[in-house]
């Protein structure tokens, strides 16, 4: 069991992500093309996705093989939601970093000879792993990705709105089935079930907890950055169909137009807009304004920010290019 201990102020400092990590999904897709068996609405995406693979991703899902570990350069602590930015942030890891996360597990066997040249920060090996990891992208998460994002923008929404009506703590209980929310007189507990089987005791120290909602990691995880916010994130309760490209919406809208439409169901800003799809805060307002236009969305100011929700028309149209 992983407990986190927090006080108070740990509560005060607790945020809860609207948008999807695009590294953290790629990795745990990674990892779910390898596990015995996946929930049924990710079976048809995961024979998809392995008919899909070639050569030239194996440079990355060489370090997915692993059910039980993860290296942490390759989820790095911004938690972007674009593939671009997040790449280059990978790009900068240290030399001895890499050696200190792949070599033991090269000598131990869990990783093959080859990943040697990666372990030693060779430049090539690195550029082959960003390649593998572009490639592997395509196929695996972002023909998915506004499926994704409105999956896990759409939970998030669902808790927010509790956090107003219930407070944090009954959110907190309800977070997901994999996690245990309890008072413990002054301190607060925040626990899952590990993998290893190992009890291991998190305390923050004021520092907060992000917690990051994720579609295809299978049970909650921590990632602690001394220099930042302790970091957990989790499975959104499991989707009811299956997981799917969402074609004929983004057939009509384009791709990305289709994806900003998807995650204005809950009033957010543009900058949130932005965020949520991974694209530029210009750009989101270009994308906004178009459906606007169209009548799909209403804008108003609120303060500073410029606010987006769905017409009835969008709703209808978001209801209608999604799958049964």
């Amino acid at each position: 069991m992983v407990t986190l201990h927090l006080s108070a102020a740990d509560l005060g400092r607790t945020v809860l992500r609207s948008a999807p990590s695009v590294l953290l999904e790629l990795g745990a897709a990674g990892q779910r093309l390898f596990q015995a068996t996946v929930p049924e609405h990710l079976a048809a995406w995961r024979a998809r996705t392995r008919a899909a693979l070639r050569p030239e991703m194996r440079p990355y899902l060489d370090l997915c093989r692993q059910e039980r570990w993860f290296p942490d350069f390759l989820t790095p602590p911004g938690f972007g939601s674009e593939l671009g930015a997040a790449l280059a942030e990978v790009a900068a890891t240290p030399t001895a970093a890499l050696t200190a996360e792949l070599r033991p597990r090269i000598e131990a066997g869990e990783l093959p000879p080859r990943v040697g040249p990666l372990a030693a920060g060779e430049p090539a090996a690195v550029r082959r792993l960003l390649d593998a990891m572009v490639a592997f992208h395509a196929v695996a998460v972002g023909a998915y990705w506004e499926t994704i994002v409105a999956a896990v923008h759409a939970d998030r929404a669902v808790r927010g709105r509790a956090i107003g009506d219930v407070g944090l703590d009954r959110v907190l209980r309800d977070l997901s089935p994999h996690l245990h929310f309890t008072p413990t007189g002054e301190t607060y507990e925040l626990s899952y079930r590990c993998a290893f089987g190992a009890d291991v005791g998190l305390s923050p120290g004021g520092r907060g907890v992000t917690l990051v909602p994720s579609y295809f990691v299978p049970q909650p995880a921590v990632l602690d950055d001394p220099a930042g916010p302790l970091v957990l994130t989790y499975p959104i309760r499991p989707a009811r169909r299956e997981l799917t490209t969402n074609q004929p919406l983004a057939h009509l809208l384009g791709r990305t137009r289709a994806a900003v439409l998807g995650v204005i169901v809950d009033g957010p800003s543009t900058s949130q807009v932005a965020r949520a799809v991974g694209i530029s805060v210009a750009s989101a307002s270009q994308h906004t304004s178009t459906l606007r236009q169209a009548g799909l969305i209403a804008t108003h100011r609120a303060g500073s920010s410029v606010l987006h929700t769905l017409t009835p028309l969008g709703e209808h149209m978001l209801r209608a290019g999604r799958p049964s």
